[in-house]
């Protein structure tokens, strides 16, 4: 593989990486919609099985939050090796 090759590939993994954000924002937005309609369904509820479905509910932005900032950490370093090679 010759140094355009490489870093051909490398911006093709960028456009996957900015395309893997985008998918997060629509999972991230999925998800706010089913904590709030789960708030509404439960909020009188105290059944365990209810409440920890909540929690994990509200628990998903975070993670989406966690690996969008890997996403961007994974750009930024290959934006990096792509300014090293030339």
């Amino acid at each position: 593989m010759n140094v355009d090759e490489v870093k051909r590939t490398i911006r093709e993994g960028n456009q996957a990486a900015n395309e893997a954000k985008a998918t997060l924002d629509r999972v991230r937005a999925g998800a706010a919609a089913a904590e709030q309609l789960a708030r509404v369904t439960i909020h009188d509820s105290q059944d365990k099985d209810a409440q920890a479905g909540l929690k994990i509910l509200e628990g998903l932005g975070r993670e989406v939050d966690l690996t969008e900032r890997r996403i961007d950490a994974a750009v930024d370093h290959a934006n990096a090796y792509l300014a090293a090679i030339g």
